[in-house]
């Protein structure tokens, strides 16, 4: 049965060639649209993941990492004299005004915490193209990403560019490649003590205090005891990054809008493949009844339909693999992160097969009516 069908698929090269085109194009649109949503999660929680630490403190009612406030020097004290807290890091991640050589205003992410410009394991920046973790430690040296050049207006060699931040004059030390905001505000990575002068800050002022604690399983402890300040609240780093993720992923309707896209492509995908099959299985409909009056049972009746989806959802799924794969490219080299992962690669084949069953099961119920009798006709 497998060599009939095959056969019978292959004689109408005009249809196999739509069908594959068909399921190609749903299978690039799923693959993209689920390896951006995944890099927009990705992006949403980078910082805060890679910043690390078991318990992140901060102002009271604050619900995702853009958002928050600064808090004063002495509650930095109060993380520090809770049971099984070995070590408080400071953070700060906030907005800053920025002036273009042109003259025109924009914003900027300043990015700043303890102990990531001098240790490898929790560099921020990571993907330091040029120029060194250390130099920004200097007063007001800062690293941005490559991506951002034109947005902040610097045309030629980036290093040593002046940047007016917040009223004050920065250097550009690093350059950075692939390190995106999900707000879209272009990042400026640099020691704490900077990011407090760009960003207007006392001294020993932080957005986030993150607690490195002795043992992680202390860390109910440890949320219950600072959220019993007026003024702080305290997660896990896994749960203050899955509320940043859906803030902006699903709050945004980002979420919601790459489903639908994923959604609508599958069922273009279902009808083409299933236009098609159906098709060849009503010009086929003698040949088949000829096998059902020479005793082909309904399985081998059945492979006839499930041997051309098949073939029809692999050959495409291939297909549309390797256009994915160049989009991931040509979408990365525009600051779009496409991720790919094998997590990923894996629920859109399962969305890819599921579409080739449901495609097939027009052609499946006529195979299984047709009569021997019809051999005659």
């Amino acid at each position: 049965m497998l060599e009939v069908a095959l056969r019978s698929l292959i004689h109408d090269r005009g249809k196999l060639i739509g069908s594959l085109a068909g399921v190609a194009f749903a299978t690039t649109l799923v693959l993209v649209q689920t390896g951006v949503f995944v890099g927009l999660v990705s992006t949403a929680s980078a910082m805060i993941r890679r910043t690390g630490g078991d318990v992140w403190v901060m102002s009271r009612g604050t619900e995702v990492l853009d958002n928050g406030e600064p808090l004063a020097a002495g509650s930095r004290a109060r993380v520090a004299e809770q049971p099984c807290v070995a070590r408080v890091r400071g953070v700060i991640f906030a907005v800053a005004l920025l002036r273009k050589p042109s003259g025109a205003i924009d914003y900027v992410q300043i990015v700043g915490a303890e102990g990531t410009t001098s240790s490898a394991a929790r560099a921020i920046p990571w993907r330091l193209e040029r120029g060194l973790l250390r130099d920004l430690e200097a007063p007001l040296r800062v690293a941005i990403d490559d991506h951002d050049l034109d947005k902040l207006q610097i045309d030629g060699d980036p290093l040593g560019t002046e940047l007016q931040v917040g009223g004050q004059v920065a250097h550009v030390a690093g350059l950075t490649h692939g390190i995106r905001s999900f707000a879209l505000y272009p990042y400026l990575f640099t020691h704490i003590d900077n990011a407090r002068r760009l960003s207007g800050m006392a001294e020993g002022q932080a957005q986030y205090w993150v607690a490195d604690l002795e043992d992680p399983a202390c860390a109910p402890a440890v949320i219950a005891g600072l959220s019993a300040e007026p003024d702080l609240d305290a997660r896990t780093t896994q749960s203050f990054a899955e509320l940043t993720e859906r803030y902006w992923v699903f709050g945004s309707g980002a979420g919601a809008a790459l489903a639908f896209s994923a959604l609508f492509s599958l069922v273009i995908g279902v009808v083409i493949v299933g236009q098609t099959l159906y098709s060849i299985t009503r010009e086929h409909l003698k040949e088949l009844a000829t096998l059902k009056a020479m005793g082909a049972s309904r399985g081998e009746l059945v492979g006839f339909v499930s041997w051309q989806a098949s073939f029809i959802g692999v050959g495409g799924g291939a297909l549309g693999l390797g256009l994915a794969l160049a989009l991931q490219g040509v979408l990365s080299s525009e600051g779009i992160a496409v991720v790919l992962s094998p997590a990923v690669l894996s629920v859109s084949a399962a969305a890819v097969l599921a579409m080739c069953v449901l495609a097939s099961i027009p052609s499946t119920r006529k195979v299984l009516a047709v009569e021997a009798t019809e051999v005659f006709r």
